[in-house]
């Protein structure tokens, strides 16, 4: 071990002649102490293991270190692993840690710390600022003013790093060709039609593709069609002191004549869709499935706000038990008083439900679905049911990555993620809310019944759902004429 730490300082010292001098000497120094032979450990076999891959890790490291392909930072890190595991083998032979190795490893610590921290010479040190984290922000479209005042330095420190890091925000857009994001337009609008050019730049930033400008060239008349379209309404403004402090849930019904049923929630402070999913019941508990998925990627809200149907009452019983009583964990009222959802549901309907509310209307005057035949909604709802939970994600990123107006041109998910680092912990958030009562009126309808349960060899013939949209009609007629075949006319 003595050996491999030898010449993982030794390589150190070849290659960073930047390091201070006088410490790189005292790693030599403490280096030709230690050339007399590796020690022999009579202990079992899982020391000798521990021991052997301490030796192998330092190897690794002085190569990493001889080829000068890591940064220094990356090299402290394996350096401080190194120590702890050393550490280990002393705690668990009940011997102490070797006094030459130990102090070799320290040395080199320190000797990586100054190179990482203190790039001057005189002074106070530099502030760290990563590059990468510098570009993600630009690319958010957070403003220098921002990101000076998130790291808690001036916005002339940021001018200094990007011109170290030689970061220019004109040059982090994508290198696309025209012709090649002109496609990618056409696809995003053959799924959602009227989709303007700011839920268009989400979609591509959603997709990696960062650009300023893409609608111009393929869709400029809608562009002017939308224009006079506007008809800016002035609200009162909807104020929510931080992420996770409310969420909005609903139920959206707008395709329940065919059985099918869209669960969202919102953040109330960043307008960050929680989730947004399609099923084909209405149950409470798959409402507590859809939140749940959310809690797990966002955490747990301070208080959630629904209306008054049955499907809501597992989150009621949850948000009461977890954020505990007497403080409007669980807000009921008129649907028409929980305005971040409602709203959100205008734009889930123009972009997504259109499509198949239309699709379904042109089925059913064709006479190719009865909605009163079972066969024709269980087809409907294994062919369509994959496409509308794609599409709603699809929308779903699109959203959380377009640029909102009224909030200086920042995205839902850059409003929320920016004020989770500010510290804002939403089980201290008080607020005032009109308590409201919950009873358990909630839309039912029946779920759709065959003659018998298909068995697993009869759901194996039937056609793949997961296939494009320009083909779901024939998907569909297959799985209808499938189905009539195994349970006849009934």
């Amino acid at each position: 071990m003595r050996w491999a730490v030898f010449y993982m300082s030794s390589s150190l010292l070849v290659n960073k002649q930047e390091r201070d001098r006088s410490v790189c000497r005292s790693i030599v120094n403490a280096c030709a102490v230690v050339l007399f032979g590796e020690p022999y450990l009579r202990e079992s076999k899982q020391l000798l293991d521990m021991y052997s891959r301490i030796a192998e890790e330092l190897r690794h490291v002085a190569s990493l270190a001889e080829s000068n392909t890591v940064s220094d930072d990356y090299l402290l890190f394996r350096v401080d692993v190194l120590s702890e595991w050393l550490f280990q083998l002393a705690a668990d032979t009940d011997n102490d840690a070797d006094s030459i190795v130990v102090q070799i490893l320290e040395e080199v610590a320190c000797s990586l710390h100054k190179s990482v921290y203190h790039t001057r010479t005189v002074g106070r040190p530099g502030y760290l600022l990563p590059a990468d984290v510098l570009e993600s922000f630009l690319l958010a479209g957070v403003s220098v003013m921002d990101i000076a005042r998130l790291f808690g330095v001036s916005e002339r420190t940021v001018h200094r790093r990007m011109a170290e890091y030689g970061i220019r925000v004109s040059e982090l857009y994508c290198n696309i060709e025209d012709d090649e994001l002109d496609g990618v337009v056409r696809e995003i609008l053959s799924y959602h039609p009227n989709t303007g050019y700011k839920m268009i730049l989400g979609y591509l930033n959603a997709r990696g593709i960062h650009i300023q400008k893409a609608m111009h060239r393929v869709d400029h008349q809608g562009i002017l069609m939308r224009t006079f379209q506007l008809r800016t309404v002035r609200r009162r403004r909807y104020s929510v002191p931080a992420p996770n402090s409310l969420w909005h849930i609903d139920g959206n019904h707008k395709l329940i004549r065919w059985r099918i049923f869209v669960h969202g929630g919102i953040d109330g402070f960043s307008h960050l869709i929680v989730y947004l999913t399609a099923a084909t019941n209405n149950r409470a508990t798959t409402v507590l499935d859809s939140f749940f998925e959310a809690v797990n990627t966002y955490g747990v809200p301070s208080r959630v706000r629904s209306d008054k149907g049955g499907e809501n009452v597992l989150v009621a019983h949850f948000m009461v038990s977890t954020r505990s009583q007497n403080r409007n964990s669980h807000i009921t009222g008129r649907s028409t008083h929980n305005q971040r959802i409602e709203r959100l549901w205008r734009d889930v309907f123009g972009a997504v439900l259109d499509l198949f509310y239309t699709t379904f209307c042109y089925l059913e005057t064709e006479g190719l679905l009865q909605t009163d035949n079972e066969v024709h909604l269980y087809a409907l709802h294994w062919t369509f049911l994959p496409q509308i939970n794609r599409h709603l994600q699809f929308f779903m990123d699109g959203w959380n990555n377009h640029r909102l107006r009224t909030e200086r041109n920042q995205s839902p998910l850059l409003l929320w993620s920016q004020n989770q680092r500010e510290g804002h912990d939403p089980t201290q958030v008080c607020l005032i809310y009109s308590q409201y009562g919950c009873h358990h009126d909630g839309v039912t309808v029946p779920e759709v019944e065959l003659p018998r349960p298909l068995t697993r060899v009869e759901i194996e013939t039937l056609p793949d759902p997961t296939t494009f949209f320009s083909n779901v009609i024939n998907v569909y007629c297959q799985t209808v004429d499938i189905l009539t075949g195994i349970f006849g006319n009934k």
